[in-house]
């Protein structure tokens, strides 16, 4: 029994210090890994751009209108040690398009990528063809990879005799799989420099910065300040001279509090509203309302008479309906927590869309102690 009840005892005190602990916690900040919110800078994809032909098409590439295929075309063919006029090139087998893929970190010569094909003129679709040898370049104007392959659409597009037409997806761009290849080592700012490197925070903000440092320094040193919101320098120790890999290796699993801005996004296309981190909402009224407006439109046949024998005419009448939709006057209290600020606001019961509109007035007003993105 005595056995049984300090393992009761010890239970007991761990769970009181495990909801301490939580409640400990700010209702924005959440325990996050370093590897899941930075990541070292300069190591992120690089955007390759070409322009190529691609060939073999059914009769559905560029047509003659499109002068620059015409003169692409002539081009590959004096390479080949073929000399053609502009006259002579009449075909709709090629169309011209633009290739563009994008260089992951770390990526060597030999290595295979991923490209996109679209094309840039009248061509209906280039199901079925052939990307032709491209370069593509990147911002610096340097090759970094070469791409061909057959181009994989995932769609289709058929022209009837009739002149009607069956298409399914988008035929007029495609992708070829694994069609370049790097030609050009890429080199990242943790492999150039020996003395250390920058974390890069994927959301920028002071007080996360500051505690990534603190955990760095804690576990490893003194060697880590934030520069700014978003960059913490680093410095090696040293016993990770000369290996930035290692550290990173042993760094990424350090936990780390991650505090939560107070941001509200809307998309008004889509009528989608999304709220995070600690938002709080100060009392306030708010009466919103619709006008709604109805056109009806009947078509009313009118015969001309017993005695005059020009057709019947149809007669259109419109009507024209307004209706406005009036709210009263809603009390909303302070609301300190995001679901007390969801449940605050459904009270309203309008829709997404009209939620915009309302949230937008609030943050002007200052009731909305909040960022907001419109997208």
């Amino acid at each position: 029994m005595p056995k049984l009840l300090n393992k009761i005892v010890s239970a007991l005190l761990a769970a009181t210090f495990l909801m301490c602990a939580s409640s400990a916690l700010p209702a924005s900040a959440q325990i996050v890994r370093i590897k899941d919110i930075a990541k070292p800078q300069g190591v992120t994809n690089n955007q390759l751009v070409g322009y190529g032909i691609v060939t073999g098409l059914a009769g559905t590439g560029d047509t003659t209108s499109a002068l620059f295929t015409s003169h692409t075309i002539q081009n590959v063919l004096q390479s080949f040690g073929l000399t053609t006029a502009s006259q002579e090139v009449r075909t709709r087998n090629v169309a011209a398009v633009i290739v563009t893929a994008s260089l992951p970190p770390f990526a060597h010569s030999g290595d295979n990528i991923d490209v996109t094909v679209s094309s840039m003129g009248d061509a209906s679709s280039i199901q079925g063809g052939t990307l032709v040898m491209t370069e593509l370049k990147a911002a610096n104007n340097l090759v970094y990879a070469t791409a061909q392959g057959s181009v994989s659409v995932g769609g289709f597009s058929v022209d009837t005799a009739g002149g009607s037409s069956v298409t399914k997806n988008h035929t007029a761009a495609g992708r070829v799989p694994n069609g370049a290849i790097i030609a050009r080592d890429m080199v990242t700012n943790i492999q150039s420099d020996a003395q250390g490197f920058s974390y890069v925070l994927s959301t920028p903000d002071f007080k996360t910065a500051s505690s990534l440092a603190r955990t760095l320094n804690h576990r490893f040193g003194g060697i880590a300040h934030a520069v700014d919101a978003e960059t913490v320098r680093v410095n090696l120790p040293g016993n990770y001279n000369n290996d930035p890999v290692s550290f990173l290796a042993d760094a990424s699993d350090l936990e780390l509090q991650q505090d939560e801005l107070a941001k509200v996004v809307m998309n008004e296309r889509t009528g989608t509203i999304v709220f995070g981190g600690d938002i709080k909402l100060a009392p306030c009224a708010i009466a919103h309302g619709n006008l709604s407006i109805t056109i009806t439109t009947s078509n009313k046949a009118v015969p001309s008479g017993p005695f005059n024998s020009a057709p019947t005419v149809i007669q259109t009448n419109t009507s024209v309906k307004t209706k406005e939709t009036g709210r009263r006057l809603t009390f909303i209290a302070g609301a300190a927590t995001l679901s007390q600020v969801v449940r605050a606001l459904n009270t309203m019961g309008v829709s997404p869309r009209d939620l915009i509109a309302i949230v937008q007035t609030l943050r002007q007003s200052g009731a909305l102690q909040a960022e907001l993105e419109i997208q």
